[in-house]
């Protein structure tokens, strides 16, 4: 139905093949960081398991330390996640933006494009 649908893209195939590439590979690199906020959320859980089995063998105030140590990495693991997200999605969208504005295309049409393709190829979030 929908999904064999073939895309009928109207100003990406007009762009340079190589500025092309260059961006598909910011954006591959964007998805990847996307997707690595998944790993401190998938250390927590074991992390929560060890403690849950150490309660009865460490006095409170230690298990209170370590849980608070291990929370503040995750977080700042995450903020620092969060931080080459937001960077890697300006670069892939000023990059987009740039090439849009030399060939005088209209931005937010090229982007909705560019949106649709990466979704399609790459099952990532859009910019």
């Amino acid at each position: 139905m929908h999904r064999n649908k073939k895309i009928e893209l109207q100003y990406l195939p007009n762009f340079k093949e190589e500025e092309m590439e260059v961006l598909l590979i910011e954006y591959e690199r964007y998805n990847k960081f996307s997707n690595s906020v998944k790993i401190p959320l998938i250390i927590l859980l074991p992390a929560a398991g060890i403690m849950r089995s150490i309660k009865n063998r460490l006095p409170t105030n230690i298990l209170v330390v370590i849980a608070i140590v291990i929370l503040l990495v995750l977080a700042i693991w995450l903020i620092v996640i969060a931080n080459r997200i937001i960077k890697q999605k300006r670069i892939v969208n000023n990059k987009l933006k740039a090439m849009a504005n030399a060939q005088q295309y209209p931005f937010n049409k090229v982007k909705k494009e560019f949106n649709v393709l990466v979704r399609k190829n790459y099952k990532g979030s859009k910019i």
